[in-house]
């Protein structure tokens, strides 16, 4: 289980090697292995421990944060950019979350035990996976190895996690014929309310889950395989402190079909076809929270199918060309029905039943200029249809004064070039611009009366919402040698048509206590700038690594009004000694003070904090087998602490030891 960077240290200008720094220029690709021990040395960086979540590694990549409302199923933010704005998928594979309150992010449904890799590809770079103005996070699933050579391997590992009496346990397997294989991955996750950094309980942080996968492969020839993937995370007693309520259960369950062909000799060079469906169902639950003025049931659910083909072609002179087309059709469903004492039951659909379908066409074109120089290019179009399907939906929007009755179709454009030189064998600079649209949200369009615990407001949605549109800007500048390698990025947006709530002072709150009503708006303008950086070095024949990476973000809208939710300066650093199978690292986390708030959100100024953490580790290795014990203190000073992303400044977990044992075969 440990994760990778992908990231070019050589010298030389060879051709494969300028692909390995297009790769790190261009995304973020963090690789998992579930079953074997990588050799990287940014492993133990992006994966802090065995224990990690995916939720625990995407924290520590630059450019992205999150926003922490519960102890889980946080939600991810790039570069400013977050829920619709963004695309998360799994394997390609479009996912819709059945929560009105943003409670199930898609990434809450995977573990890296059945992760392959993560990649990351922000603004523009990230239209191969759909229309978007932010970016796009795909989490890659494992696939089952064939190798006959090692027909049954595997890992299994155990753990402790102190501040929220937490236990996790995980297995891995994979059994391998001449011709196919199978694996299998299991997680099952468990804590109680944790203790913060004051040696008091967060009431309401507790949480139950299970994870597991099933991928098998066939290899139909030596070009070509054919594989299914399944994927089943239920949870149950989710807490959420920031939230008026917790979730009772959310389920999900993933599954797909893909062939793929590689045949570097043919016209047509690699071809992927994958089929798939899934369906969330989600509930929010207060039963178990003291004092509730009036009892509510919020199930919703989303069901989602769609197909994607795509291609690379054989070199054409300077030109490699890359083609998808992509298809998926996705329905959701949420209500609430609200039980006031000594009257009867009221009903409400908080998302009417509603579709959207969208087609898309997407071409990259990279074209090799001479052997320092490359200029690529990407295209995409969408046709998208949504439309209102349910009746009382319908008729609940013409209080509003809408006519939701007819479908609303949109046509989505996005292009994106970009420039790379090879300045010498050290330096590489990459330059990047596009325009790219999005269409609005299903709680931007259609959400009726959904209490935001923010900013104290009910929220309603606006169809008649125009498409968020926005100029991309990136420079990356890549110095890299044998042993230390440096990358530094600057990035700006502009969105035009920004999509933030504004007070209707003509409507009245729906949720007992609320400040106001307020609806989706489209504002002129918003600007979204910042800079990142990530260094490695190696030292004492590698025995020694440092690692230092830091990201800084700014927005505004058009009146100059700091954007909510905008993390500030945050710097993470980390050295690690390791000698044969012994390693200790030491950590330190620095986030800077948050004062650029946006008061009407419900933000306040959010102070520095400063943390360390310490992290051993031994393996025995025996024969074909080899125990690893894994210890670490998390927050070592105890500090007490929020970060300026999580909601209502709950408190984080103060001084964490956790154990583990895992045994790998």
């Amino acid at each position: 289980m440990a994760i990778i960077l992908v990231l070019s240290t050589s010298t030389a200008m060879a051709q494969t090697q300028q692909d390995s720094v297009i790769r790190e220029l261009s995304l973020k690709e963090i690789e998992i292995h579930s079953t074997r021990k990588s050799k990287q040395p940014r492993t133990t960086f992006y994966q802090s421990s065995m224990l990690a979540s995916t939720e625990d590694i995407l924290a520590r990549v630059e450019g992205v944060n999150l926003i922490r409302r519960g102890p889980i199923g946080m939600e991810p933010v790039l570069r400013g950019f977050s829920a619709g704005q963004i695309n998360v998928v799994i394997d390609g594979m479009r996912i819709f979350g059945a929560c009105t309150d943003k409670m199930d992010p898609v990434t809450i449904y995977t573990e890296p035990v059945n992760l392959k890799s993560i990649d990351i590809k922000y603004g523009g770079d990230g239209i191969g996976m759909g229309a978007t103005i932010g970016g796009t996070l795909n989490l890659k699933l494992a696939d089952a190895l064939i190798d006959s050579n090692a027909r049954f391997r595997g890992s299994l590992a155990s753990g402790y996690y102190s501040a929220a009496t937490a236990v996790q346990n995980a297995v891995v397997m994979n059994y391998s014929e001449k011709k196919w294989a199978i694996r299998f991955s299991g997680v099952y996750r468990k804590g109680g309310d944790y203790t913060d950094g004051r040696n008091k309980k967060v009431d309401f942080s507790q949480y139950g889950k299970v994870n597991t996968s099933v991928s098998g492969k066939y290899l139909l020839n030596k070009n070509s395989t054919i594989k299914a993937d399944f994927l089943l995370d239920d949870g149950w007693n989710i807490g959420f402190p920031a939230l008026p309520m917790d979730v009772g259960y959310a389920k999900a369950r993933i599954a797909s079909v893909t062939y793929e062909r590689n045949n570097s000799s043919e016209f047509l060079q690699e071809l992927e076809a994958k089929i798939y469906t899934n369906s969330v169902r989600h509930a929010m639950d207060d039963t178990q929270r003291p004092a509730i003025a009036m009892h509510m049931d919020m199930p919703g659910q989303s069901h989602t199918m769609g197909a994607f083909l795509q291609f690379r072609l054989q070199k054409m002179g300077i030109h490699a060309i890359r083609v998808k087309s992509d298809f998926y059709y996705n329905s959701v469903h949420a209500d609430m029905t609200m039980y006031p004492k000594d009257a009867a039951p009221m009903f409400m659909l908080t998302w009417p039943k509603n579709h959207q379908m969208v087609t898309g066409l997407f071409v990259e074109d990279e074209m090799y200029l001479s052997n320092n120089s490359r200029l690529g290019l990407k295209l995409r179009i969408e046709a998208a249809n949504a439309k209102v399907t349910d009746e009382m939906g319908q008729d609940q929007f013409s209080v509003l004064g809408y006519d939701v009755h007819g479908p609303v179709n949109r046509i989505l454009k996005n292009a994106n070039i970009s420039y790379t030189r090879f300045l010498s064998s050290m330096f590489t600079v990459y330059l990047s611009t596009g325009f790219n649209e999005r269409f609005p949200t299903t709680s931007e369009r259609y959400g009726f009366y959904l209490f935001n615990q923010m900013d104290n407001h009910d929220y309603v949605g606006n169809p008649l919402l125009k498409n968020e549109q926005a100029w991309n800007t990136e420079f990356n500048l890549l110095c890299a040698t044998k042993d230390w390698s440096w990358k530094l990025s600057a990035f700006s947006s502009r969105v035009a048509h920004y999509i933030m709530g504004r007070t209707q002072p003509d409507l009245s709150v729906m949720t007992t206590g609320a400040s106001g009503v307020r609806s989706y708006e489209n504002i002129p303008s918003a600007r979204l700038f910042g800079a990142e950086s990530s260094f490695n070095y190696q030292l004492l024949n590698r025995h020694l690594t440092f690692n230092n990476t830091w990201k800084w973000l700014r927005g505004k809208d058009n009146e100059n009004t700091p954007l909510p939710l905008i993390s500030p300066l945050k710097i993470m650093t980390s050295v690690r000694f390791k000698h044969r199978t012994l390693f200790f690292q030491v950590e330190n986390e620095i986030s800077s003070k948050q004062s650029e708030i946006n008061v009407d959100f419900g933000e306040g100024v959010s102070p520095a904090y400063t943390l360390f953490h310490i992290r051993t580790g031994y393996g025995i290795v025996m024969k074909r087998h080899k125990l690893d014990f894994s210890l670490g203190i998390e927050n070592l000073l105890n500090k007490a602490y929020a970060d300026h992303l999580d909601w209502g400044t709950t408190l984080r977990p103060g001084r964490n030891i956790y154990g583990l044992l895992t045994l790998k075969f």
